[in-house]
């Protein structure tokens, strides 16, 4: 076709002698290249399909959201409704109609948990709110999605062994005070010390996990513990202790505030999977009636989870009150702001935050 088009044209200037206008060899060369030129052009656009009027008129196609097949959720003790849920499958019921399949994977606190989620090796979770301090801090990819709010005060105390010499907090001074990096206890601690004229710098921490804090507190080498329940309970249980602190002495009827916890998700499936996150949240919350209701059921469920006997259970679950799943507010992010701020000041972490900055806080319009 293209062939045809071109020898007809070449044909079309020799009959008018087109050429006969331009006297110089030089200008001739020219003007037969110029206007065979001109003429492919027209011949090529003339055969060439009209793809700009096609674009223009075929309908935009949207970028397709990734297609979830595994959810992948994070635990840790400590954190009650999430075991509850997982335990009871129910988030696994409502999510097989979608063909998403749950998986679950355990951390000891809520610093690597949050690390993990940076890593993607989980979406979601829940932790003490001081560990998202340190994460956003570190500039680690990470959303609040909802509050954590229970009214006891008993299970997150500051242990000493039952014979030991320390009586106060203000006894603590230059002693080894073991607590995990990262947790609610690192800012319990803290703040207690502020409380009596005391400050970070005048204790010995000791970073453990609560597995490693244990068997360290049985035998001596540090002087006192902070821990949080069903941690307190098993360390009660096995060792005569004493409790000289917890978070109803240190922050009073503010406690939920002051130390709050929170369910965090990753960026990118607070953006992409939105409905999913709401579903999530939803069993959470009737995890959260149904323990609030059935104390003793609860407890049943969570002595075969935590393996711990069922008396020591029902003590964890009496002592840990109402438990709440509420939407992130300034109230709670305001506590979270003191404890961001009272750790820059002591250069705990590297640089001052803003815990409100929205790219690390989902506040939905209404609740899910």
């Amino acid at each position: 076709m293209l062939n045809r088009l071109v020898n007809q044209f070449l044909a079309w200037i020799n009959q008018r002698s087109l050429l006969k206008f331009t006297k110089q060899p030089g200008i001739q060369a020219f003007t037969l290249l110029f206007v065979i030129g001109l003429g492919l052009s027209f011949a090529i656009a003339s055969c060439t399909p009209n793809n700009a009027a096609n674009s223009v008129t075929a309908p935009k196609q949207e970028p397709q959201k990734n297609q979830l097949t595994v959810l992948k959720m994070g635990h840790q003790k400590g954190v009650a409704l999430l075991n509850i849920l997982k335990a009871q499958g129910t988030l696994e019921k409502r999510l097989k109609p979608q063909g998403i399949s749950v998986t679950w994977n355990e951390f000891s606190s809520t610093a690597p948990l949050l690390d993990g989620m940076g890593a993607g090796a989980i979406v979601f979770g829940a932790g003490g709110g001081t560990g998202s301090v340190f994460a956003q801090a570190g500039d680690k990819p990470f959303v609040r999605v909802a509050a954590s709010l229970s009214s006891g005060t008993k299970g997150s105390p500051i242990l000493v062994k039952e014979n030991s010499p320390i009586k106060t907090v203000a006894d603590l001074k230059g002693k080894k005070v073991a607590f995990a990096k990262g947790s609610g206890q690192h800012y319990i601690i803290v703040r207690a010390l502020e409380k009596v004229g005391l400050t970070y710098n005048d204790i010995k921490p000791v970073f453990l996990t609560p597995a490693e804090a244990l068997p360290a507190f049985e035998r001596g080498d540090i002087d006192a513990w902070l821990i949080w329940d069903p941690y307190t309970a098993q360390a009660e249980q096995k060792i005569r202790t004493r409790s000289i602190a917890d978070n109803g002495t240190i922050f009073g009827d503010k406690a939920a505030i002051e130390s709050p916890g929170f369910y965090y998700a990753s960026q990118d499936f607070v953006r992409d999977h939105l409905d999913l996150l709401k579903i999530i949240l939803q069993e959470v919350e009737k995890a959260a009636e149904w323990s609030n209701k059935n104390t003793n059921d609860s407890a049943k469920l969570l002595s075969k989870v935590y393996k711990i006997d069922l008396a020591t259970m029902q003590t964890v679950e009496e002592r840990a009150g109402t438990r709440e799943v509420v939407p992130v507010n300034d109230e709670s992010l305001s506590g979270l702001q003191r404890m961001a701020d009272a750790f820059y000041k002591l250069k705990v972490i590297p640089k001052k935050i803003d815990v409100k900055d929205k790219n690390f806080n989902w506040i939905p319009d209404q609740k899910w």
